[in-house]
């Protein structure tokens, strides 16, 4: 069977059902293909809106540091120019939380008061977080050094042992099932159509352009196609002869029994581990950060070593039963910048992909700047730092 749409979108997490939202409601037809891939980042995603806590190096990326080299200088900031990006994205949750829960009546429990907090623990990391706040300016005026009896204040379980903390009152926290979820749903009231379980097999392409997509429920006739496929962007690429350097990084999660809502009150990024608590109760422990190619086993040494960074960071938690462990797998690239937009090799193929751990927070922002570039139109932001061929020297 054959259909047509103007836009094949492949891949429905996230940023793919991100991009497919924006298509559109700027009035594209669209087809979105989801293989339902176990293991895929969205469903293993702790959903940490850390828009600078993220840029700066923290969350998962301390966690790898300290598991590499010990805690030193701790790990160097992402680009400014991305730090700027993923600031803008976090921005727009709040509006499209709302317009989510109106068309689609899903609420993607983006929440704005709970913030980040970065635990000190000793003299070295007290130097790593003085270059942090010296890193983030006051751009945005969202970083504040905060005491020990500051961080007791709102957050009494957390240990005494503790020199300092670094607060991000603008780094907060979604679902991001529930927002993958509504994100689709709300492409598909806008006239978008999903189909699961529709692994991509080839492309058909004439005139140095993509004429179709060829998945297991059927071909699709199509204007544009989006390569949103996550840790597996690099195979959908290379059906189409393109190269892109993507990596599959496993992350290990563990999750707790459900507490009392409120128990915590704010993210915990420590360098062991980040912790935080979900709206339903349930308390998050990551992550792992491993190049292990598409392997989702989940090993019972990095589920004690994270339990332990947990219970140094808030003692309570050894009193708590752990509920379920999983491991997910994050695209990753190796300058840490997802890739986005057209791809020279074929002019109607664009990409939405390598995210690795900021892709939560960046997609309502890389779903309208990869919608505009696919329609022709100008982005509201600057897509040229994240274009693929800035790996040419790489993938040649």
């Amino acid at each position: 069977m054959t259909s047509t749409a103007d836009v094949v979108v492949i891949g429905g997490g996230a940023i793919g059902s991100s991009v497919a939202f924006a298509l559109a409601r700027r009035g594209a037809s669209v087809t979105l293909l989801d293989a339902s891939t176990p293991g895929r980042a969205t469903s293993a995603s702790a959903g940490g809106l850390w828009s600078l806590g993220e840029s700066l190096g923290l969350g998962c990326g301390v966690i790898l540091h300290t598991a590499q080299k010990g805690v030193g200088d701790g790990p160097a900031p992402l680009p400014r120019t991305f730090m700027d990006f993923l600031w803008a994205s976090n921005l727009r949750f709040p509006s499209l939380a709302a317009e989510l829960r109106t068309l689609c009546g899903i609420d993607i429990e983006a929440e704005s008061a709970t913030g980040l907090l970065y635990l000190v623990y000793d003299d070295e990391q007290e130097r790593h977080a003085s270059r942090i706040v010296e890193w983030a300016g006051s751009d945005h005026g969202q970083v504040e050094r905060w005491t020990p009896q500051h961080v007791h204040n709102r957050e009494p379980l957390i240990t005494h042992d503790l020199r300092s903390a670094i607060h991000f009152p603008g780094d907060n926290q979604v679902n991001p099932m529930l927002l993958t979820e509504a994100l689709k749903r709300g492409a598909c009231a806008k006239g978008a159509r999903f189909i699961a379980e529709a692994r991509v097999r080839a492309f058909r392409c004439s005139n140095g352009r993509v004429v179709a997509v060829e998945s297991d429920k059927g071909t699709i006739a199509c204007g544009a196609v989006v390569n949103a496929a996550g840790a597996w962007g690099a195979q959908i690429a290379r059906l189409a002869s393109i190269e892109i350097p993507i990596q599959p990084v496993r992350g290990q999660i563990i999750c707790t029994e459900a507490l009392r809502p409120g128990t915590l009150r704010s993210n915990l990024s420590t360098r062991d581990c980040y912790i935080l608590q979900k709206a339903h109760g349930e308390v998050i422990i990551g992550s792992t950060t491993e190049y292990c190619d598409f392997n989702t086993e989940v090993r019972y040494e990095d589920m004690c070593s994270l339990a332990a960074g947990a219970i140094r960071a808030v003692p309570a938690l050894r009193n708590v039963t752990l509920k379920r462990a999983w491991a997910g797998l994050r695209p990753g690239t190796p300058d840490e910048l997802p890739i986005l937009g057209p791809a020279a090799e074929l002019e109607n193929f664009f990409h939405a992909t390598g995210g690795f751990r900021t892709g939560i927070v960046a997609a309502p922002l890389t779903g309208e700047v990869v919608a505009a570039s696919v329609l022709g139109q100008t982005p509201e932001f600057p897509i040229e730092p994240f274009l693929a061929h800035r790996f040419q020297f790489l993938t040649a």
